[in-house]
């Protein structure tokens, strides 16, 4: 596995309840590709981070490649220096 960090649980359960008649996704499995991500769910997704750290993440900072896999989620939002492109909100 190539997550440098715990996978949130949170992020698993969000994945499971929009797509539950996929067994289960890799860490490294393409979201977009498998049909787990589209869309609809991206914007849920970013809410949930959003909320999940207390921040505001900056578009402009980000990009769809960060949000492909399980694994790239967890690098960039949720490991310790790896920089947010994030805004605290107010």
């Amino acid at each position: 596995m190539s997550t440098t960090g715990a996978v949130p649980e949170f992020l698993t359960a969000f994945l499971r309840a929009r797509c539950p008649d996929i067994d289960s996704v890799g860490v490294d499995d393409d979201l977009v590709d498998t049909g787990v991500l589209n869309s609809m769910h991206f914007v849920e997704l970013l809410y949930l981070i959003e909320a999940e750290l207390g921040t505001e993440i900056s578009l402009d900072e980000v990009s769809t490649d960060d949000f492909r896999t399980i694994s790239r989620i967890t690098r960039r939002f949720f490991t310790p220096g790896q920089g947010l492109g994030a805004t605290p909100k107010e």
